[in-house]
């Protein structure tokens, strides 16, 4: 496991550029112009996050919605900070959801940090993660530290067990239907097709 990102992502020329003439505020980051940029820091920090979210350690999805550009530092709180390198990993839409906007700062800040010291998180770029967070049987956190508790409640990790739950039933309930559907092929029996059926609506029903 990736404990965390050893360089950051390092914009091209143009890419400052185009930072420096159309960006004003934190709500500028959901502007087409800079949607370029936003998937060349993914192919960037993906291979050095293992392809994994810098807070669960989840592997990252490749589809839309699968994956967040997360600021550590809020960029609501800290626009200036919206395009810093160190500010910027990637984390799946759950933890980056659940974290928010909430402070992650001790204290307040006029330069952006260049450790963890202040930042009440396990940082994606300055600290160890598995010297704050021991994750168990995937989906259990253990926080090592006061960062690493403070992540755990702040990402709300403690939700990935119940994920983690209606996986494995997806997996029994999607064995089911293989199986009920092979029968269903196969048999002649009006009967049986019902129940069939009846089983199947059933096992969908809980699986939506």
């Amino acid at each position: 496991m990736t404990d965390r990102i050893l360089s950051p992502y390092s914009f091209k020329a143009q890419e400052l550029q185009l930072i420096s003439d159309r960006f004003v505020t934190h709500t500028d980051w959901s502007k087409s112009c800079f949607d370029g940029i936003k998937q060349a820091v993914k192919n960037d920090l993906r291979p050095k996050q293992g392809n994994l979210c810098c807070y669960c350690k989840w592997e990252l999805g490749f589809d839309i919605k699968e994956v967040d550009i997360e600021h550590i530092v809020p960029k609501s709180e800290y626009s200036e900070y919206t395009f810093h390198p160190n500010n910027l990993s990637l984390s799946c839409p759950g933890c980056n959801t659940n974290k928010g906007t909430k402070p992650v700062l001790s204290v307040p800040i006029t330069a952006y940090p260049t450790d963890g010291i202040n930042v009440s998180i396990v940082h994606a770029h300055f600290d160890d993660y598995s010297q704050h967070i021991e994750r168990h049987a995937d989906a259990i956190y253990e926080g090592l530290s006061p960062k690493g508790r403070r992540t755990i409640k702040l990402c709300k990790l403690d939700r990935l067990k119940d994920v983690l739950k209606k996986m494995k039933d997806a997996k029994s309930k999607d064995t089911q239907i293989a199986q009920l559907v092979a029968e269903l092929v196969q048999t002649k029996d009006t009967q049986r097709s019902d129940e069939i059926m009846l089983e199947l609506s059933q096992l969908t029903e809980q699986f939506l």
